[in-house]
């Protein structure tokens, strides 16, 4: 029942009907003047005692509350796990076909009483829509299985609503996340569990994991670690063999001793064909083997002709080289080389670039040096810091320029990424890790940067972000030149580690960066940028550039690329335009090695670019084919469910049509509405406004 309310306090309503009252005797009951009959006054009077009253009514802010009672059904959840480990059993073709079918009825059946919502998961959550059955929907074809995920994700989805229970049909086997049993203790609902797959150990060879460098060099040996498993094969001989384009390379036989067996094995291998390169191995099954779907794995090695060289110089030590050095280092594709400028009497040519470390210096002009690296067009990397001659640093096309009013002053300077840059791209944790590092020594003066160049970091001094570059990359036809703006970038190294416990955000950092300035062919009109190898669960993305005749980034034109597997199909995909640059997001691949070949068409030129990428198979689903019924039993009997077997589905049904704490909640709702929003409020103001009026009117009045 709705009731009325004002915002004002309510003995006000007595002033607004002594106001309409007032303003209606004293506009028709005054002796002055009879224009209007009796009984028309009496109607105008009225009429004008509502409308003056509502109005007036209306400043005192009223409300209508209204109270309503809304009956929710109870919420159960069937989630079905759609990954492959499920089908690693002699049951597979009754998981396909007779279980999804007798689930199915156990949903109708269930509806009966609640709102059923269905899900598949593995690596992440699917719900069916309205009308999808499980038949129709399970393929178990989920590479990986996160069951604190499914977890999780239902939790935060369906707080605070009636959730009667969540049954959960899996053959408890995890292979990524938490430990479910830990993220179920918060969940707040029973939890049913069909025990699905087989407990006992079945004699199966497994292919556990295989340790390699995913990049070698032409004409090197490298190592492949391969770890087996085997279950209840005691006594067992089989063989591992290695294959490269349909043809043996390598073999290995061995004993299995017993029935609980793990062995690792090493095999050299030889890189004789430079590019990305496919390796097979497979484990020989024995007698009686359970599933051979986890005897075999695909690894891909890129074959490199040849590393990089960088040369660091210096003309004087400094804790900078020495990070430098082992973030370059941790890349396969660089060499590097330390110098200081007295000592170095090598030729610059065979480098690829050369890092000047406060170089010119105060003490060490180093001009021959410079002159040279200008004449053989060599990338250079400038770091500016305390020993650094500005004047002479001014000289150089390094595209900054820092002008100063008298003596050199330096001061602490924190990094701010620069939302625009778009040259290359950084990951998300690296971009997160660059917003809090701590200041760089940089000197403190008039920065003036050329058109040509590209800022990836700004200074922030105290809290004032300014337009400061402390990292930019300048772009010229002779070639392409960096600046880091400030010393002292050993520290970030350091806090990297002190983070993360490792350097992957300062290397990548350095390492997209010595990349960026080294690349070969700079004058290159279109461009692509990836990874050569992706897991199977992983986006494949690239990156382009397009640069017209004056050597200029536009992104005027369409980029179109053609992905082709092993088997010739194409995959036609268009670019995304990302600032300055273009951007692709091609989804996932199936696990296999990839050729690309890039278009675009800018006036009357036609530009191509080419190459490949593999694409890994987890196999984390084979690695595992016993069923986890302990996990079951542990999630259902901790949240006050229970742990059934697909032949008891029909006790399942009524244990959970028994309980009474699945039932319909009743929920009271207060609902709040102004009535000055309520149009009929308005158009009947109008209405005993225009009424008046009309009765005026007619009576030969104004």
């Amino acid at each position: 029942m709705p009731n009325l309310f004002t915002g004002q306090p309510a003995w006000l309503i007595i002033i607004c009907l002594l106001l309409a009252g007032g303003y209606a005797i004293g506009l028709y009951f005054r002796d002055i003047k009879n224009e209007f009959p009796d009984y028309l006054k009496l109607i105008l009077g009225a009429v004008r005692f509502v409308s003056v009253f509502l109005i007036s009514f209306m400043l005192l802010s009223p409300f209508i509350r209204s109270i309503s009672k809304e009956k929710e059904k109870p919420l159960i959840i069937l989630a079905v796990d759609d990954s492959e480990s499920v089908l690693l059993n002699a049951d597979s073709t009754y998981y396909k076909d007779a279980l999804l079918r007798d689930v199915d009825r156990l949903s109708a059946r269930l509806s009966q009483i609640g709102d059923v919502r269905q899900y598949l998961f593995g690596d992440k959550l699917i719900q069916l829509k309205q009308g999808e059955d499980f038949s129709g929907s399970v393929k178990y074809d989920k590479a990986t299985t996160d069951i604190s995920r499914l977890i999780a994700e239902l939790g935060n989805l369906y707080v605070n609503r009636n959730v009667g229970a969540l049954i959960m049909a899996s053959d408890g086997v995890y292979n990524t996340g938490a430990n479910p049993v830990y993220q179920a203790k918060d969940w707040p609902y029973p939890i049913y569990t069909i025990a699905l797959g087989d407990t006992s150990i079945r004699k199966d060879l497994i292919i556990a994991k295989v340790n390699y460098n995913r990049m070698v060099y032409l004409n090197n040996k490298f190592p492949v670690e391969i770890v087996v498993r085997a279950n209840a094969a005691n006594g067992r001989q089989s063989r591992i063999r290695i294959f490269h384009e349909n043809n043996p390379v390598e073999s290995k036989d061995f004993i299995i001793d017993k029935d609980d067996f793990t062995q690792s094995f090493q095999i050299i291998l030889d890189a004789k064909k430079s590019g990305l390169q496919k390796y097979v191995i497979v484990l020989d099954p024995v007698d009686g083997e359970l599933s051979q779907a986890n005897n075999r794995k695909e690894i891909f090695v890129e074959v490199l002709d040849s590393r990089s060289r960088v040369l660091i110089i210096s003309g004087s030590p400094h804790p900078d080289i020495s990070a430098l050095n082992q973030a370059i280092t941790s890349n396969m594709n660089y060499e590097v080389k330390e110098s200081l400028l007295g000592d170095f009497t090598g030729n610059l040519e065979k480098y690829s670039l050369v890092i000047l470390h406060q170089l010119p210096s105060v003490n060490e002009p180093a001009d021959a040096l410079l002159r040279s690296i200008e004449e053989k067009k060599i990338p250079a990397l400038f770091i500016v810091g305390t020993q650094s001659d500005l004047n002479r640093f001014n000289q150089w096309k390094s595209g900054l320029i820092i002008a100063m009013a008298g003596k050199a002053v330096y001061e602490e300077a924190v990094p701010v990424l620069n939302p625009g840059f778009s040259a290359f791209s950084l990951s998300d944790a690296t971009k997160a890790w660059l917003s809090d590092l701590p200041p760089l020594i940089s000197p403190l003066g008039d920065y003036q940067v050329s058109n040509a160049s590209r800022v990836l970091l700004n200074q922030r001094l105290g809290s004032v972000e300014t337009s400061r570059p402390m990292i930019l990359f300048n772009e010229t036809l002779d070639g392409r030149t960096g600046v880091i703006a400030g010393e002292g970038i050993w520290k970030w190294r350091f806090y990297n580690y002190a983070k993360t416990k490792d350097h992957q955000s300062f290397n990548e950092l350095i390492n997209k960066i010595i990349q960026f300035l080294s690349l070969k062919d700079q004058k290159k009109n279109f461009r692509i940028y990836n990874k050569s190898n992706f897991r199977e669960n992983e986006p494949v993305i690239f990156d382009a550039e397009v640069y017209n005749e004056s050597y200029e980034l536009t992104n005027e034109p369409e980029v179109g690329i053609t992905i082709r597997n092993e088997d010739a199909k194409e995959f036609p995909y268009v670019f995304n335009k990302a600032g300055n640059a273009y951007h692709l997001d091609a989804g996932t691949f199936p696990p296999g090695n990839y050729s690309y070949q890039a278009k675009v068409s800018l006036g009357s030129s036609l530009y191509t670019a080419s190459g490949q990428f593999s694409v890994t198979a987890i196999d984390l689903e084979a690695l595992n084919t016993v069923a986890d019924h302990h996990l079951l039993f542990q999630l259902a009997d901790g949240s006050g469910g229970k742990m059934v077997y697909p032949s008891d589905l029909d006790l399942l049904a009524e244990n959970i049509l028994a309980r009474e704490d699945i039932r319909p909640v009743t929920y009271t709702r207060k609902k709040y509405e102004d009535l000055l929003n309520k149009g009929w409020v308005l158009a009947l103001i109008i209405g005993l406004l225009t009424l008046e009026w009309f009765l005026r009117k007619r009576a030969g009045s104004y």
